[in-house]
C-alpha cells in the first residue's frame, strides 16, 4: 500500500506534459538465443541448453548518458525428459527495469550497459511417475539482469541494437537454492520518437 502511495504522490507532482512529452523516449524490440546454467540442478540429465528467446522494451532519458528502461523477456524453454512417464519443460518469463548507461561513439555509434532487477516467472509443464498425471506448476522469483551492448543508428529515428544479456535468479528445489542463469546474444531494432 505505500508503494502505491508512493507513486500515486510521484505523478501527481510531475507536470502533465511530462508524463505524456514523448520527445527522446524509445521503444524497442529483439530476438536472440539464451543459453541456460542450471547450476548443476540437472546433472543427471541430458537436455537442449539453447532456445530462443525475444522480448521488448520502452526506455526514457533521465540524462544524457542515462536512460530508465522496462523489459518484457521471453527467455524460451528447455525441456527434461527421463522417460515416457517423467518429464517437464520450464518456459521463463522476466520483466525487469533497468538503467542503461551508454556513451556515443561518433555520430552513428554508441556503447552501453545495463543493470537492472526485476521478476521471473518460471511456468513447468510436467508429467511425473506417479500414473503418468500432469500438472503445471509456476513459480516466481527477483530476477538481476544486466548486459553490455552498442547501437548503429542508420536513420535520425532508428537504431540497429546487438546486446549480450545476462538474467540471474534462485531456483529453489528439495533442500537446496539453486542459481539458475540465462545469458545469450540478441540483435534488435529500436525507435526514438
Amino acid at each position: 500500500m505505500r508503494a502505491l502511495l508512493t507513486l500515486l504522490i510521484v505523478l501527481t507532482a510531475l507536470p502533465a506534459q511530462a508524463l505524456f512529452d514523448t520527445e527522446g523516449k524509445r521503444l524497442g524490440l529483439h530476438f536472440g538465443q539464451v543459453r541456460y546454467d542450471t547450476d548443476g540442478l540437472y546433472d543427471h540429465y541430458r537436455f537442449e541448453q539453447r532456445d530462443l528467446s525475444w522480448g521488448f522494451y520502452a526506455a526514457a532519458p533521465l540524462a544524457p548518458w542515462l536512460d530508465m528502461e522496462v523489459h518484457y523477456n521471453h527467455l524460451g524453454s528447455y525441456e527434461i525428459q527421463d522417460s515416457a512417464f517423467h518429464y517437464w519443460r520450464d518456459t521463463f518469463h522476466s520483466f525487469t527495469t533497468t538503467a542503461r548507461f551508454h556513451r556515443a561513439l561518433g555520430a552513428s555509434w554508441e556503447i552501453s550497459g545495463r543493470l537492472g532487477l526485476g521478476a521471473v516467472y518460471l511456468k513447468q509443464k510436467a508429467i511425473i511417475w506417479e500414473g503418468g498425471q500432469g500438472m503445471d506448476l509456476a513459480s516466481g522469483g527477483a530476477d538481476i539482469h544486466a548486459g553490455l551492448g552498442t547501437a548503429w543508428r542508420f536513420h535520425p529515428k532508428l537504431a540497429l541494437t546487438l546486446d549480450y544479456e545476462h538474467h540471474s535468479f534462485l531456483v529453489a528445489s528439495g533442500k537446496r537454492d539453486y542459481v539458475q542463469s540465462l545469458a545469450g546474444g540478441r540483435i534488435g531494432l529500436r525507435y526514438t520518437f
